[in-house]
């Protein structure tokens, strides 16, 4: 068993663990594409990054600044070398490993206020980093449906929404495989906890959304399930 028919059971324990179905996919047309600027890493000690990692509720209302969005996701979710491999010279693996090393997982930004990035809905593309525009409107009464819990809105400067891809995962693995997605991203969380702590941002990781109003709003397919959305601003004084 493989391929489309696995991918239809795996939907199914999805639908079944989320008592819902998602809406007819709506995809969202491609527009303004705007590359992300190249950024060193940021230099900080690991262990001491990993003590001070926290969950933040509380985010100054500001833009986030475009060097650390682009540190944030270039080291997070970017690419970390080519390879030789599935039948191509250059094969991009991530900074976030996945099983296999399948491209499995993708990254979307949804933006209330970043610095030069105007309100709206992108895609994040880790091969040419940089940003593709999927939607222009106000992303925010749209967040009011998909967050379960409302101290998320309007806090939070952007929303990282973390998918992945059923097709391309059971085109190469058995059922079993729809748990390693979710590890899979949970190391992707890891990573843009640890980067967005060490950029001095204000983190969190939401599981509590609504999956089929998260999945219109990104315009995905059936097969591309959303599995996190994480939370990221500038921090405010406090944090929580």
């Amino acid at each position: 068993m493989g391929g489309r028919e696995t991918t239809e059971r795996a939907l199914a324990v999805h639908r079944l663990l989320n008592s819902q179905s998602p809406d007819p996919a709506r995809p969202l047309p491609h527009g303004r594409r705007f590359p992300l600027p190249d950024v060193h890493p940021p230099q900080a000690d690991l262990v001491a990054t990993l003590a001070r990692r926290r969950s933040s509720y509380a985010y100054a209302d500001r833009d986030l600044q475009l060097t650390a969005l682009s540190a944030w996701l270039r080291f997070s979710v970017g690419v970390q070398r080519f390879v030789p491999a599935f039948g191509v010279a250059d094969y991009p693996l991530g900074m976030a490993p996945s099983a296999g090393g399948l491209d499995i997982l993708r990254a979307y930004l949804v933006v209330r206020r970043a610095e030069q990035i105007d309100p709206g809905v992108y895609r994040y593309e880790a091969v040419s980093h940089e940003l593709v525009e999927l939607s222009d409107a106000d992303p925010v009464p749209a967040l009011e449906h998909v967050y379960l819990q409302p101290e998320f809105i309007p806090r939070a400067a952007v929303s990282l929404a973390l998918t992945a891809r059923l097709d391309v995962a059971f085109d190469k693995y058995p059922l079993r495989h729809y748990r390693t997605l979710h590890v899979d991203t949970g190391v992707a969380v890891q990573n843009l906890y640890l980067v967005g702590t060490a950029l001095g941002l204000a983190c969190c990781a939401v599981a509590g959304f609504d999956d089929a109003a998260l999945g219109t709003l990104l315009g995905v397919t059936e097969t591309e399930i959303p599995t996190m959305l994480f939370a990221a601003g500038h921090a405010a004084t406090q944090l929580t």
